[in-house]
């Protein structure tokens, strides 16, 4: 299954799209290469639109372009998108992967008219919902035209996604879409999955307005980041997404896999090139000390004796001080590089039911919890610091090399990384 399509906020409360809605705009997107039309560019008004039109059919039941309460389809875009020359939309009831949510709407004449239609900007919104068949997903596609965009100001990279995001063994898609106004090829086109480098291939399109994709399957259970990358004709190297990347679930310990981390892949996948310098960012201040470092690693690393999905998985770690700290605000991943023969990772979801998987003290110093076969911990020390306790049972383990081990863990909004070397014994991999 896809992005859930829920209200993903980020932590200031301001909208983002999830995973799945870009998704729909990248397989939109090879649609109109293969009919020789530009791509169309991600719109949050439109998203905002889409999103609030899956939203209302999926808590009241309607299935129809008017809203639940009779308001027409173009006066509730126009609330998220104004003014306008030009609107569309695409609604669909079924599965929530954009794949298939697309390649049934290429199938209708009318839903494909929109998708090759006369717009240049894309919002799309999907929804869970109950159904007297189950639980299905109410999407929207929403289509529209201010003038605003003209070929100098299309990304180069204008959208991508995997599905399905959260599966198992099947193979995923890997689509992005390249677009290069007044260029020539691109010296090449690829997927940063994990710490391997995926080139992809031309599936629709021409040379300067195509997309490009590759089928992948994923091993084990957990959270793998994707990255697409593509170099220019001109040596500007550019990736989607700019400054995160997507986690793809998979297995068991893959369906708590947050939308995206900031622990991104990091490998030169070769060809050169040269990355744009981005305009300044807001940050926040960090506490004094405040470092991205994991002190005191300890990791180890048991395989099951008769049984390769019995492994267990340990880490201690000591985080910098910081000044503010609440593990229990979001999703926590952890993410481990085993030597040289397994990589391995998991996510804890933010809740747990209807309350906090990780629960605080009283003094809000120490915050402790279990999903299943997973306990962690954080607990503050009187030096400000906080240690973490990791303890996973009935893990999935490939084959165990000595050598470098390397840790990320992504918890309240930040990224902390550690290595150990590590020792390989009789019960497992030993690291510290």
């Amino acid at each position: 299954m896809l992005g859930m399509g829920f209200d993903v906020r980020t932590a200031s409360g301001a909208y983002t799209p999830d995973a799945g809605e870009l998704a729909l705009l990248a397989f939109c997107n090879a649609s109109r290469a293969q009919a020789g039309l530009a791509p169309l560019v991600w719109n949050d008004g439109l998203g905002q639109a889409a999103r609030a039109h899956s939203t209302d059919m999926a808590k009241n039941g309607c299935y129809q372009h008017s809203s639940c309460n009779g308001t027409g389809w173009s006066t509730r875009i126009a609330k998220y998108y104004s003014p306008w020359t030009a609107l569309g939309e695409n609604i669909a009831l079924g599965g929530s992967n954009p794949r298939d949510l697309h390649d049934d709407w290429m199938a209708s004449p009318g839903h494909r008219a929109n998708i090759l239609g006369p717009f240049s900007e894309f919002g799309a919104g999907i929804a869970l919902g109950q159904t007297n068949f189950g639980v299905w997903a109410y999407a929207t596609e929403d289509f529209g035209n201010r003038g605003a965009i003209t070929p100098a100001t299309i990304p180069t990279l204008p959208s991508g996604g995997i599905a399905p995001r959260i599966g198992g063994a099947e193979p995923r898609e890997l689509v992005v879409n390249y677009f290069h106004h007044n260029g020539a090829a691109p010296k090449s086109v690829r997927a940063m999955v994990g710490s391997s480098c995926v080139n992809l291939s031309k599936t629709a399109g021409s040379a300067t307005n195509g997309t490009y994709g590759a089928s992948r399957t994923f091993s084990g259970s957990g959270c793998v980041p994707v990255v697409f990358e593509a170099i220019r004709s001109d040596g500007v190297r550019i990736r989607w997404p700019a400054d995160k990347a997507v986690l793809v679930g998979v297995g068991a310990g893959g369906f708590y896999c947050a939308e995206t981390t900031t622990a991104v892949p990091t490998q030169d996948c070769g060809g050169g090139g040269t990355t744009p310098t981005p305009g300044p960012t807001p940050a926040p201040t960090p506490a004094p000390g405040d470092t991205s470092e994991l002190k005191s690693l300890r990791v180890v690393a048991k395989p099951g004796k008769a049984n390769t999905s019995a492994a267990v998985i340990q880490v201690q770690a000591v985080l910098p001080q910081l000044g503010t700290f609440d593990p229990s605000s979001g999703p926590i991943t952890i993410r481990i590089n085993l030597g040289r023969g397994a990589d391995w990772g998991t996510t804890i979801p933010a809740t747990c039911g209807a309350t906090p998987c990780l629960k605080p003290n009283n003094k809000l110093t120490s915050y402790n919890g279990k999903v299943g076969k997973t306990t962690i911990g954080f607990v503050r020390a009187q030096n400000g610091k906080w240690k973490l306790r990791f303890s996973a049972k009935a893990q999935t383990l490939g084959s165990l090399d000595p050598g470098k081990v390397e840790v990320t863990l992504s918890v309240d909004g930040r990224t902390f990384t550690g290595s150990a070397t590590g020792e390989l014994k009789q019960s497992g991999l030993f690291a510290d």
